[in-house]
């Protein structure tokens, strides 16, 4: 039943692609500043972003701090997030040749400002996209940067 079980998983992964995200940390939170509201703003991307990807990481980051985070919306704090690289890969190598081709990946810089305008701290978030039978959607690699973003605003902020 073990074996089944990894072989099921490892087809799912051949099937549909595989996503991954990290977060490496600029500037750490230097101050102990902790707010329940947050709000997002987009500021200048340094690359070329679909309005399909910017709009679609903008909602998924406010599911992950708003549904799932437990934070509001306000102005306690401001997430700064921007593109700093985008690069789609190929879906359809992804599709013809798996793992081996097509790679996508980006990288996102978050900052945190209290009320003031000060910033607390600096993140890169950067997401990947690799393989898979039906090439695998970038937008999965969008999805895993917002949970990590996330991740790190409750984690630091929320009280």
């Amino acid at each position: 039943m073990k074996i089944l079980n990894i072989a099921a998983a490892g087809l799912l992964l051949t099937i549909v692609g595989c996503a991954s995200a990290t977060t490496t940390v600029l500037e750490p939170t230097s101050a102990s500043v902790k707010s329940s509201t947050i709000a997002i703003n987009h500021g200048d991307d340094t690359v070329p972003v679909e309005e399909e990807y910017g709009a679609y990481f903008r909602t998924k980051l406010g599911e992950e701090l708003y549904n799932e985070g437990g934070f509001a919306e306000g102005d306690g704090l401001t997430l700064r997030y921007r593109f700093l690289q985008l690069d789609q890969g190929s879906r359809a190598a992804r599709y013809m040749l798996g793992p081996i081709a097509g790679k996508g990946s980006m990288t996102i810089e978050i900052v945190f400002f209290d009320p003031e305008g000060v910033e607390l701290s600096k993140i890169h978030t950067g997401g990947e996209i690799s393989g898979g039978l039906f090439g695998g959607s970038f937008k999965s690699a969008l999805d895993k940067a917002a949970k990590e973003a996330a991740e790190y605003a409750i984690n630091n902020f929320l009280p």
